[in-house]
């Protein structure tokens, strides 16, 4: 297992160069990358659509380029769009983008891009709204995540969900649903403990009965690992690697126990001076545990 970070945790995009350089420099060995955090892209997010309709072939030179270089790798692009807004037109725009990005995706080399289920908030793809709970939601969010995952199945490239909380998957047995109603092996799972949880819900004694839920649910099919934590409280307040609830020793034995492969993104830091002491953390609990750090 590498232990990388996502890019969307640095607080401005960056040529492909320095980004790569910096996440080499705190110690990381992979990344989850996002074509915002390459200035090279030349592309913002937007509040449902975080992804571009194309990448430029000298964007792309310059990411191969600065990930060969300082010995980074990539094994996850952002490819997260709001795939149950109410508005038809936005998830067409979506998947429209969306064969573009795995182009890019693919001359990247990468395998694996990640999505969000999305919400029915007008204030964003990761904003609560209790309409997204409703089943007109689910049926906008399958028929968008099935075309994408046509789409993927062209390129080769396995796409990852994962709960939250916000969500139309926001359940381990939603995200079982949604595997076994479109019925593609090139949809899988991310795993991201901190994201197991509902307002309210957030207390020690539920952390490994949800750790085991998720695992009993979709645990063979998950293939990337997030390290974000979150404080014990009514509220959901995420927090840096560490310093939360997250019982990230009986994470690791639970994904032994399925035979994970992936790697391990830290995620929810955004703190670049507190990057090394959260990847020292999950280097420790590592170490004791049954997968072996690789670079």
């Amino acid at each position: 297992m590498r232990i990388g970070v996502c890019t969307t945790d640095f607080d401005r995009a960056m040529p492909a160069d320095e980004l790569f350089s910096l996440v080499k420099q705190l110690g990381f060995t992979c990344v989850q990358l996002a074509f915002s955090s390459v200035s090279e892209c030349g592309f913002s997010l937007s509040d449902h659509i975080e992804i571009p309709g194309e990448v430029s072939p000298e964007a792309i030179a310059a990411i191969l380029s600065a990930s060969e270089k300082h010995g980074v790798k990539i094994v996850a692009v952002n490819g997260t769009f709001n795939m149950a807004h109410s508005d038809p037109a936005v998830r067409a725009e979506g998947l429209r983008r969306f064969d573009g990005f795995l182009k890019a995706v693919k001359a990247l080399g990468c395998p694996l891009a990640s999505l969000c289920s999305g919400s029915r908030s007008a204030r964003g793809l990761w904003t609560y709204d209790p309409a997204t709970a409703l089943p007109d939601a689910w049926d906008d969010m399958q028929a968008t995540m099935g075309a994408a995952v046509a789409m993927a199945e062209k390129y080769g490239i396995v796409l990852a969900i994962e709960t939250e909380a916000s969500n139309v998957i926001d359940s381990p047995q939603k995200a079982r649903r949604i595997m076994d109603e479109i019925g593609s092996p090139n949809l899988k799972m991310i795993l991201d403990c901190a994201n197991l949880f509902h307002a309210g819900e957030a207390a020690p004694e539920n952390v490994r009965p949800r750790i085991e839920s998720a695992i009993e649910y979709f645990g063979r099919d998950i293939v990337l690992a997030h390290g974000k934590d979150i404080r014990a409280g009514d509220a959901i307040d995420f927090c840096a690697t560490g310093l939360g609830i997250v019982d990230f020793q009986y994470m690791l034995e639970c994904l032994a126990a399925v035979d994970f492969k992936g790697d391990m993104l830290l995620h929810g830091i955004y703190d670049i001076n507190a990057m090394p002491g959260c990847l020292a953390f999950m280097r420790g609990i590592l170490k004791n545990s049954r997968i072996a750090e690789s670079k």
